[in-house]
């Protein structure tokens, strides 16, 4: 894949695909929901000759099949926006121990898997019926998990034994992270599904401390019909201007609301180390570009700032401590605070470099990477090792480490060793892929 890495101005003509479109997904669809609600429909499908309702029959003869979506041909080496507005049906949420389940079902399509440094595209089928997702949060705060040691979900018709999956962390710009997979089913009717969350394994700090250490399960059920294959289809909306199909910006993430404690606020916002997050590059974006927004009904997309309430992450400007700076590498955002001595992230004196990669515009988290660091003075170094994943009540999900004898004016490197390992809904299909380094010149209050 060619990467083109040349930052575009919203003022000129940004793209060459114009118009060019690959038409893909043409599967069946599936699942109804119980208790769930219909995502808002969206408006002015392309009247290009896409069609609707072509694909191949399911497993119930494929009465209401997939409609062949446009996707965009080329797309930068970047966060891009696609095409449409995924539509889905979220079902009620489920306690599970610790955690909060929030199902969610639409029809089955392509996500891409990322293993390594390889990235490989998994189409649906003839014989997929449904994409099924579940997002873990925490059941007290709404704040959501990694769940890093897997989630596992099995499959049934209602009353009889199910059949095991063990479905993909994932990131997609509408959902945020999550974990999910295209599934079959045995036809029409009611199905129960139980998921299995495993512990998390990163580090645990602050209100999470002593949290998610035991594995929980939790069940819900749905309908799988002809009512839901066509309400899915009549609820995707599609970016009407096709100028900004392949922009560089995102759609906004659907999957965040207003209860639950989601918000974050967790720096002290007086005195001096604190950045006040509202002029924090609030008109241009992290190339430098300047910020736009658009929008299609309710829903936006864009590079447009979004307040701490609209991401699963805080901005770079209310982490704790000093923030140091957001550089980029592979066009994911590495927010870097160093935290005075004593803080709750460390057991003895030391500071804490905290590191927290994440997507642009939506903040998502990048976990199932790999970061190192290296503090150098006078050209010599003198503190090197790697970061360690950490699960705060107030940060989220990040990278650390106890730190002695930093000094201003030092260099920091931070180096991507391993790129986030989750897989990709479009749109993060052809970013967030490469290692590398970046670097900081340590800023420590006296």
């Amino acid at each position: 894949m060619t990467r083109d890495t040349t930052p575009t101005d919203r003022t000129e003509p940004q793209r060459s695909h114009s118009r060019r479109r690959v038409l893909a997904l043409g599967a069946t669809v599936g699942v109804g929901a119980l208790g769930g609600c219909l995502t808002d429909s969206g408006e002015g499908a392309p009247d290009d000759g896409s069609e609707s309702g072509a694909g191949g029959g399911g497993s119930d003869g494929g009465d209401g099949a997939a409609p062949s979506l446009p996707t965009v041909e080329d797309p930068p080496a970047a966060t891009y926006v696609p095409t449409h507005f995924e539509a889905m049906r979220r079902l009620d949420p489920v306690e599970a121990g610790d955690y909060r389940l929030e199902p969610m079902l639409t029809y089955p399509h392509r996500f891409w898997n990322v293993t390594g440094d390889r990235i490989e595209a998994a189409e649906p089928t003839d014989d997929h019926d449904i994409h099924l997702m579940v997002t873990v949060r925490d059941a007290e705060t709404g704040r959501i998990l990694p769940a890093d040691t897997g989630l596992r979900v099995t499959v049934g018709r209602e009353g009889e034994s199910g059949t095991p999956h063990t479905p993909w962390p994932m990131v997609s710009q509408e959902m945020g992270f999550h974990f999910g997979d295209n599934l079959s089913l045995d036809g029409d009717g009611t199905y129960e599904a139980t998921v299995r969350v495993g512990a998390v394994d990163a580090r645990k700090t602050g209100s999470f401390t002593g949290r998610f250490a035991e594995p929980a399960t939790g069940s819900f059920a749905f309908e799988y019909s002809r009512a839901f294959r066509e309400s899915v289809i009549d609820g995707i909306a599609y970016v009407q201007e096709e100028s900004d199909w392949g922009a560089r910006g995102a759609l906004s993430n659907g999957s965040l609301g207003g209860d639950g404690g989601r918000s974050y606020g967790d720096a002290d916002h007086g005195g001096s180390d604190h950045v006040d997050a509202q002029r924090q590059d609030a008109e241009r974006d992290h190339r430098g570009e300047p910020r736009w927004e658009a929008r299609v009904g309710d829903r936006r997309y864009g590079t447009y700032w979004r307040p701490p309430g609209e991401g699963e992450l805080p901005p770079a400007a209310h982490l704790p401590g000093r923030l140091q700076g957001e550089p980029v590498v592979g066009d994911a955002l590495l927010a870097t605070s160093l935290l005075p001595p004593g803080s709750r992230f460390v057991d003895g004196d030391e500071r804490y470099l905290l590191v927290s990669p994440r997507t642009p515009y939506n903040r998502s988290m990048l976990p199932m990477a790999a970061l190192d660091y290296a503090v150098r003075r006078d050209g010599a170094t003198v503190a090197s090792g790697a970061l360690d994943p950490a699960l705060d009540g107030g940060v989220g999900y990040h990278y650390g480490t106890a730190l002695d004898g930093v000094e201003s004016g030092d260099s920091v490197t931070l180096s991507v060793t391993t790129a986030p390992n989750v897989s990709r809904h479009a749109g993060y299909e052809t970013a967030l892929l490469e290692t590398g380094d970046a670097s900081l010149t340590a800023k420590v209050p006296k």
